[in-house]
């Protein structure tokens, strides 16, 4: 999936470590379509695109996603996640 719109956020990258001992870098950026009616999205980078990521504030962009869905500890409630393996301006 594709959502292009204006870069409104960008998060500092977090750095954890997975149940295998794996590190990972995530940075969340969020866009903002210039519709009549914006809508906002907020889109998760991982290790090298989180790391390469040279788009500043304002500036538009197109992102490639995947949607995840997860549940919380108990699986009665989800939240979606929608990770970005492509970025690249406008």
């Amino acid at each position: 999936m594709d959502f292009t719109g204006i870069i409104k956020h960008i998060g500092q990258i977090e750095q954890f470590e997975t149940k295998n001992g794996t590190t990972c870098l995530t940075r969340d950026i969020v866009l903002e379509t210039d519709e009549q009616y914006p809508r906002s999205a907020c889109v998760t980078l991982r290790n090298d695109l989180a790391q390469s990521f040279n788009l500043c504030i304002g500036q538009r962009a197109n992102v490639s996603f995947d949607p995840y869905a997860r549940p919380n500890k108990e699986g009665t409630r989800f939240f979606n996640q929608l990770n970005a393996w492509r970025i690249s301006p406008c």
